[in-house]
């Protein structure tokens, strides 16, 4: 029993050595989102009319999702326009606050998935801009329930930069997506190296319509001027242009 506590203590004297070693080989970064994400999304934009929209349809179901995404800021707003209907949904971790996989595993390949959603189309680090000024590359579906498609952009950036591993990282309770979920520093580490202390941003951008359907709405265009400081285009300092 004596030489089982022993081994047991070393694995963890290990551990503790090595995660701290790896701390020291790991830089320190900035944060990319510098004020609250409520004020980068406004409320008032010219020929949309905007509400916010909860996490879950009741008080506690909003609560117990802020409880499991443990996030520091969060901001979901619902835009209506004559063309179209917008969701857009984003959610910030500071550096160093969260693994990278814990936040990814939350996508809607998974969550909507889990929720009755089917996935009808799926591309990865796909391509598209609005105007001269291309988003930075995203996840795009197509996903449906009750007979309704929606149209989905996504983006986890970590440190302002498309995580381009997220396709691998769902989760469905059992198999090899469980296993990653439940050691996702060792996941994280084979997938992204070393450099765990960026913060992260998940930005998700649904529509009713299709987004080539809005390439040239105008009342479009006006919305995603006051996306810039999310990070999702490929330029941070351009603005669509309208």
């Amino acid at each position: 029993m004596q030489r089982i506590l022993l081994i047991l203590m070393l694995t963890v004297l290990i551990m503790v050595i090595g995660v701290n070693a790896i701390r020291g080989f790991t830089p320190e970064h900035q944060r990319t989102i510098n004020q609250p994400l409520s004020e980068i999304l406004p409320t008032k934009i010219a020929g949309w009319d905007c509400r916010d929209v909860p996490l879950a349809s009741t008080p506690e179901g909003n609560q117990r999702v802020l409880n499991i995404l443990a996030l520091d800021d969060v901001v979901c707003r619902e835009y209506t326009s004559q063309s179209a209907q917008i969701l857009i949904y984003a959610a910030y971790w500071r550096p160093g606050s969260q693994p990278y996989s814990s936040v990814a595993v939350h996508n809607p390949d998974s969550c909507w998935v889990h929720s009755g959603w089917a996935i009808e189309q799926r591309k990865h680090n796909r391509h598209f801009q609005v105007g001269e000024h291309p988003f930075k590359p995203h996840e795009w579906g197509i996903y449906t329930i009750n007979n309704t498609k929606t149209y989905v952009m996504f983006w986890h950036l970590l440190g302002g930069e498309p995580n381009q591993f997220i396709k691998y990282m769902l989760w469905n309770g059992t198999g090899l997506d469980s296993i990653k979920r439940r050691f996702y520093f060792i996941f994280n580490i084979s997938q992204l190296g070393l450099d765990l202390k960026r913060d992260q941003l998940f930005v998700r951008i649904s529509a009713n319509v299709p987004f080539e359907h809005l390439e040239h709405d105008a009342h479009f265009k006006e919305l995603l001027k006051h996306l810039t400081d999310l990070n999702i285009f490929k330029s941070n300092t351009d603005k669509p242009s309208i």
